[in-house]
C-alpha cells in the first residue's frame, strides 16, 4: 500500500472513530431525554434542598454554609455541593438543570473511560486502531446500560458521578506516567504521585469511596502492568509501598475494626440488620448486581432499594453460602491468572475493589444501584476484546450496534419511567414486591387517587411477602384504614403491640405524625388520643429507644408532646418537647412543635418554642429532622401572628 493510501486509510479511521463517539452521545441523549423532565426525589431534598436553608446562596456566608455544610458523609462532599450551584442557587428550584448536568457528567465519564481503556489496551500491545474501536464499544455498553439510569437521573447521585470522574482521571493520568518509568523516571514518578494524591483527594471529597483509587490502581498494576513488566519495568519498591500498598492496607485495617466491633452481631437502629447479617447479605447482593449487569432489565427497583431480604446465616437462605463460594472462586481465579488473562482479571478485581467500602461492613443500607457506577466500568471490556479478535470488522460492528440499540432502548424505557413520580412509584412497586417503601408509597398514591380498596390490597400483599413485621407497612395500613373510617380498636391494638415492642425507626416520624393527626381529627373514632400516649410511652421501655443521645428518643419525646398538646396538657407537652429538643436541637423541629401549640391556642408555649427556634437558627442548627426549611423571617412572622392572636383574644375577653 502506498504512503498516500495508508494516510488516507488512517484519516478515514480517525473520522469513523470521531463519528462513532458523536453517534454514541446522540444515542445517549435520545435514551436519557425523557428522564431529564423527572422530579427531585428522596435524598435530593436533604442535600440540594439545603439551598433554601438561608434563603438561597447569594453571598459568601450562604455559599460557605451550603458548600461546606454538607452532612451526606464524613467529608461533607463539598465538590458536588459546589457543582449544584451551577444549576440552582435557591429552593424550591427546577430539577431539569440538575439532571441535565448529571447527564453531561455521565458523558464526560464515558469519554474518560474510553481514553483510559484505550491506554490499557495499548499497554497490552493492541494496535492503536484496535484499541480505539474496542474502547469505544466497551464504553458504549457502559454508558448506555440501564442499570446506571438511577445514578444519572437521581440528582443527588452526582456525588457518585464526580467521585468516579476523578477516579477515571486519576487512573488515566497514572497510566500516562507509568509508561514513562523506564525512559523518564523523574517525570514518571512525579506524574504518578500527583495523580494518586490529587485525584484521590478530589474523588474522596466528592464521595468517600474515592479513597479506593490507590487500590484500583493496585489492581491494574498486578494484572495489566504485571503482564507487560518486561517492557514497562518494575515500580520502585518504596514508592509502591508508600503510595499504593499503605493506603490499601489502611482501608483493610479500618474495615477489619468493624468486624471486631462489640456490636458486630447486634442490630443498631435505624437498621434492621446487624453488620454480620449485612456482610452475609452482600454476597447475594453482589451476585444480583452482576446478574443485572450481564442480563439487563427494562426497569429495576429504582429509588426504592429496601426490597432485599437479609441473610441471617450462612445457609439462611442457602444462596448465601453459594454466593460466597462464587465470589471466592472468581477472585481466586482472577488472582491466579492475573498475568495470563489480564483483562478478565482486571475487570473482575476492579468490580470487587470498587465495592470494598459500600458492600462490606459499613452500616449502610443493604442495596443501591449507584454503587455499581465505577465498579462495572471494565466488565464488558474482556468480552468486547474477544469479539474484536474473533469477528470480522463488519460482524463486529453489527454485533456492537445491535447491543447498543438494545441497551439504548432499555435505557430509553427506564428513563421514560423516571419522567414522573407516579410512574417511578408504580414501576418500583411492581418490580419489588418486598420493598416496604415502594409498596407503602404506591398504596398511598392509590388511596389519594380514590382507589381505597386496591390500596389496602397492596399493603396486605406486601405484609404477606415480608418474613418480618415491617413497621412502615403496618403503620401505613392503619393510616389508610383510619382515613377510610374502618380502623377497629382491636386491629389498632394488635398493630400497636408490634410497634411498641420494636426498635423505633426515625425515618417513620412523618408516618407517626400523620397517624396522630388522623386520630386528633377523629378520622378513626374508635381510637382515642389516650391510646396513642400508651403506644409512645411503651416505646421508651425498650433500651434502644430510651437512650437519650439517640434520634429515636428525641422523636418519641416529640410524639408524646404532640399527644399531650391535644390532650389539653400544655405544660406536659412543653416539657416533652423541650426534652426532645435538648437531645436534638433543630430550628425546623422547634417550629413544628410551636405550630402544634399555636394550633391548640397554647400561645405562650408557642412563643417560647419559637424563641428556641431562633436560638437554634443563629447557632446553625437547621432542618435535619422535620424536613422543612425555616428562616429567621418565617419565625418572626409566626411570632407576630401568635402575638396578634393573643391580643385579639384579650380584647374579646374584655369586651365580654
Amino acid at each position: 500500500m502506498s504512503l498516500a493510501a495508508d494516510q488516507n486509510s488512517h484519516d478515514l479511521n480517525n473520522l469513523a472513530i470521531i463519528g462513532g463517539w458523536l453517534l454514541l452521545f446522540l444515542v445517549g441523549i435520545f435514551a436519557y431525554w425523557p428522564g431529564l423532565h423527572g422530579p427531585f426525589l428522596l435524598d435530593d431534598y436533604g442535600s440540594i434542598g439545603a439551598l433554601g436553608d438561608f434563603g438561597g446562596v447569594s453571598d459568601w456566608r450562604t455559599f460557605k454554609a451550603f458548600v461546606f455544610g454538607g452532612h451526606a458523609g464524613p467529608t461533607g462532599r463539598p465538590l458536588p455541593l459546589l457543582s449544584f450551584l451551577i444549576d440552582g442557587t435557591t429552593w424550591p428550584t427546577d430539577p431539569w438543570p440538575f439532571k441535565r448536568t448529571n447527564l453531561v457528567i455521565h458523558f464526560i465519564n464515558g469519554l474518560l473511560l474510553g481514553l483510559l481503556t484505550a491506554r490499557i489496551l495499548q499497554i497490552l500491545e493492541f494496535d492503536r486502531r484496535s484499541a480505539r474501536w474496542i474502547a469505544l464499544l466497551s464504553t458504549a455498553f457502559w454508558l448506555l446500560h440501564p442499570f446506571l439510569v438511577s445514578t444519572t437521573l437521581y440528582a443527588v447521585q452526582r456525588m457518585a458521578q464526580l467521585s468516579t470522574l476523578f477516579m477515571f482521571a486519576g487512573i488515566a493520568t497514572y497510566l500516562h506516567g507509568r509508561v514513562l518509568v523506564t525512559t523518564n523516571t523523574v517525570r514518571a514518578y512525579s506524574i504518578m504521585t500527583l495523580s494518586l494524591g490529587f485525584f484521590t483527594f478530589l474523588a474522596m471529597i466528592s464521595k468517600e469511596n474515592g479513597v479506593l483509587l490507590p487500590l484500583v490502581i493496585g489492581v491494574i498494576e498486578i494484572t495489566v502492568i504485571a503482564s507487560q513488566r518486561g517492557q514497562l519495568g518494575q515500580l520502585n519498591r518504596y514508592w509502591a509501598v508508600i503510595c499504593i500498598v499503605v493506603p490499601s492496607v489502611a482501608i483493610a485495617v479500618y474495615l477489619s475494626t468493624k468486624i471486631f466491633s462489640p456490636t458486630f452481631f447486634e442490630i443498631v437502629p435505624p437498621r434492621e440488620f446487624s453488620i454480620y447479617e449485612r456482610l452475609l447479605t452482600q454476597a447475594r447482593i453482589l451476585v444480583d448486581y452482576l446478574q443485572n449487569w450481564f442480563i439487563p432489565k427494562l426497569y429495576t427497583t429504582g429509588i426504592y432499594q429496601d426490597h432485599f431480604i437479609k441473610s441471617t446465616g450462612l445457609f439462611s437462605p442457602l444462596s448465601t453460602a453459594a454466593a460466597i463460594v462464587f465470589h471466592i472462586v472468581i477472585i481466586s481465579v482472577s488472582v491466579i491468572y492475573r498475568q495470563k488473562k489480564p483483562l478478565l482479571a482486571m475487570a473482575a478485581l476492579t468490580f470487587y475493589a470498587g465495592h470494598l467500602l459500600e458492600s462490606t461492613v459499613l452500616n449502610l443500607e443493604l442495596y443501591f444501584e449507584h454503587r455499581n457506577y465505577m465498579p462495572t466500568c471494565f466488565l464488558f471490556l474482556p468480552l468486547v476484546a474477544y469479539l474484536w479478535q474473533k469477528l470480522s470488522g463488519r460482524n463486529f460492528i453489527l454485533v456492537g450496534a445491535s447491543v447498543i440499540l438494545l441497551l439504548g432502548g432499555f435505557t430509553r424505557y427506564s428513563a421514560t419511567v423516571w419522567s414522573s413520580l407516579p410512574s417511578i412509584v408504580e414501576a418500583s412497586a411492581r418490580k419489588a414486591p418486598t420493598s416496604p417503601r415502594a409498596q407503602a408509597k404506591y398504596a398511598t398514591m392509590l388511596f389519594n387517587a380514590g382507589h381505597q380498596d386496591e390500596s389496602i390490597r397492596v399493603l396486605d400483599r406486601a405484609i404477606a411477602a415480608r418474613p418480618d413485621d415491617n413497621a412502615l407497612l403496618l403503620l401505613n395500613r392503619i393510616i389508610v384504614l383510619c382515613n377510610m373510617n374502618s380502623l377497629s380498636k382491636s386491629e389498632y391494638e394488635k398493630v400497636a403491640a408490634v410497634l411498641s415492642a420494636s426498635n423505633y425507626d426515625p425515618r417513620l416520624l412523618k408516618a407517626y405524625n400523620e397517624f396522630t393527626r388522623a386520630v386528633v381529627e377523629e378520622r378513626c373514632p374508635e381510637i382515642k388520643i389516650g391510646s396513642l400516649e400508651s403506644l409512645f410511652v411503651d416505646m421508651l421501655k425498650l433500651p434502644q429507644n430510651s437512650d437519650r443521645k439517640t434520634l429515636a428518643y428525641s422523636n418519641i419525646k416529640y410524639l408524646i408532646g404532640y399527644v399531650y398538646v391535644y390532650s389539653g396538657r400544655p405544660a406536659d407537652a412543653l416539657a416533652s418537647f423541650e426534652e426532645s429538643l435538648r437531645e436534638k436541637p433543630d430550628a425546623s423541629y422547634a417550629m413544628a412543635m410551636a405550630a402544634q401549640m399555636a394550633t391548640a391556642n397554647f400561645n405562650e408555649e408557642a412563643l417560647h418554642l419559637a424563641n428556641q427556634a431562633l436560638m437554634f437558627l443563629q447557632g446553625n442548627e437547621v432542618s435535619v429532622l422535620a424536613g422543612a426549611r425555616v428562616r429567621e423571617s418565617d419565625i418572626k412572622e409566626f411570632q407576630n401572628t401568635v402575638r396578634s392572636d393573643m391580643l385579639s383574644q384579650q380584647d374579646a375577653g374584655r369586651a365580654n
